[in-house]
């Protein structure tokens, strides 16, 4: 501002000067010429302009020197109102786990507030409950297309197949032992084991009014009320089931497949060489009465290795019909036939060779149908 009213007086100045005004100092006044005038204008021109610029630079001094003093204030301002500097402290581990585990300042638990806690809490309730019923709702799903009774595939659309297969007790109770070792001396073991497996059919005279009476005049098992088996043994009942005087009883039974009914040899088929049955089970049939001969599915065993051992059927050595077909019968009992070991060498293991025979029974040693392969080894 001060520069802009020194221009504006310098102008007026030499607006004076050209039209002839005189100057006088102090002491003295001279009449300037024209040539004095113009040289005296110029040379106050300058020194108004450098006075101009050096009060310019004096004001913008003046300022910075404001701003800093300003800044500097307030910065001493704000240090003065901030807390001292503190050094962390530093923790030992078991105070860092103290800290971890319950942090007294911020009242946290595991790095976590109460609310934190109940937060998170409340999200995997939320989340595990929705997943469970999720899951239930599946399994709910699942089980309505299910049967309780009988199973979705039967026969030929189930992996079972229409054929049975065929097993044998007493077994070993570890399951990858095959080999019935026995000791004449010591035959418990294998004792309880005939034991467990005959304990359901000797516990049917309780309830005999849950299981029906049949004969070979029954056609066929009845699917609600199943038909009573009895234990009819003579020899395999004495001597731990033969077990102790080195004569084993082993029973041999088909296997249940749901909705099977087995299809006889009627006695002319059985007569005839084409069925190529051995010649002292054929022998022993053709003996019966002809509706038994018909309404039986039966079983003949050999000796693989000819070790010359002699094998006796005790009371029957067939499975009767009207024990089919299974289906699921509540306490339903399968029939089996009680084969007894005779002859045995001791320290060689026999390997035996059974079979079933019935029309519909397909008899194939890989995949074990209509047949199973059993080795008893005699340690007396």
């Amino acid at each position: 501002m001060k520069c802009v009213l020194r221009l504006e007086i310098l102008t007026e100045l030499r607006l004076r000067l050209d039209d002839g005004y005189t100057v006088r100092t102090a002491t003295e006044a001279h009449d300037f010429s024209s040539r004095e005038r113009s040289a005296f204008g110029s040379k106050l021109a300058r020194a108004i302009y450098f006075s101009c610029a050096l009060a310019a630079h004096a004001d913008v001094a003046a300022l910075s020197s404001i701003a800093v003093r300003g800044g500097a204030s307030s910065i001493m301002a704000d240090k003065k109102t901030d807390e001292p500097y503190k050094r962390p402290q530093t923790l030992t581990r078991c105070e860092q786990i103290t800290h971890f585990l319950y942090n007294s300042e911020t009242h946290e638990v595991l790095g976590r507030t109460a609310k934190s806690w109940f937060q998170i809490a409340l999200f995997y309730v939320v989340l595990y409950a929705f997943l469970a019923g999720f899951f239930i709702a599946l399994l709910t799903v699942f089980y309505q297309t299910l049967n309780d009774h009988e199973p979705k595939w039967t026969m030929d659309n189930s992996l079972i197949g229409n054929s049975p297969g065929m097993g044998y007790r007493p077994t070993h109770a570890d399951p990858d032992v095959t080999v019935i070792s026995f000791n004449a001396k010591d035959p418990k073991y294998w004792s309880d084991r005939v034991d467990d497996f005959l304990g359901p059919y000797y516990t049917i005279a309780p309830k005999a009014d849950a299981y029906a009476e049949c004969n070979y005049g029954t056609a066929n098992a009845d699917p609600i009320t199943p038909c009573s088996f009895k234990v009819d043994l003579n020899k395999c009942a004495q001597n731990d089931y033969g077990f102790g005087v080195n004569k084993p009883c082993l029973f041999l039974k088909p296997n249940k497949i749901f909705g099977w009914t087995p299809i006889p040899y009627t006695k002319e088929e059985i007569e005839s060489e084409e069925l190529q049955m051995p010649a002292n089970l054929q022998a022993a049939i053709l003996k019966l009465p002809t509706d038994v001969i018909e309404k039986n599915i039966w079983v003949s065993c050999m000796d693989m290795d000819n070790m010359n051992v002699t094998l006796e059927y005790d009371t029957h050595i067939g499975f009767p019909t009207f024990y089919f077909p299974y289906a699921n019968q509540a306490g339903y009992l399968t029939p089996f036939v009680a084969m007894q070991i005779d002859n045995l060498p001791e320290g060689v293991t026999v390997k035996i060779s059974c079979r079933l025979w019935a029309k519909n029974i397909v008899v194939d040693r890989q995949r074990r149908l209509g047949m199973t392969n059993l080795e008893v080894l005699s340690n007396a």
